[in-house]
């Protein structure tokens, strides 16, 4: 099974790409920019793919540990489908340059990955 090592901003930044594209109504604006709710995947009884990545990318950031580099271990194909969701996230709106640096390069990293 492949992994990807992420900064902290690069899984924030695939984590929101993947909410975005699968459950918009999960992402909630707050004082500090957003936050995302996990309680429609915590209630339900069968998951779909996504939905596990979610979790999955939720349990990488909450580990103990430095934020320098997490690790996230993926599924078959689950790179290549990030690699496009982030190449939908850029073409929503208006990006400031690094945060479309930043996407682009995950991009890169993610596509290969199968």
């Amino acid at each position: 099974m492949p992994s990807a090592t992420f900064t902290n901003d690069e899984l924030i930044l695939v984590l929101i790409s993947l909410v975005r594209a699968t459950h918009p109504r999960m992402l909630r604006q707050d004082a500090d920019g957003f936050s995302v709710d996990f309680e429609v995947l915590t209630r339900k009884k069968k998951l779909t793919a996504d939905e596990r990545l979610l979790l999955r990318m939720r349990a990488a950031m909450e580990a103990p540990g430095g934020p320098d580099a997490l690790v996230l271990e993926l599924e078959e194909k689950e790179g290549p489908r990030l690699a496009v969701i982030l190449a939908q996230l850029e073409t929503l709106q208006k990006w400031p340059d690094d945060v479309l640096e930043m996407s682009r390069s995950l991009r890169a990293r993610l596509a290969p990955l199968a």
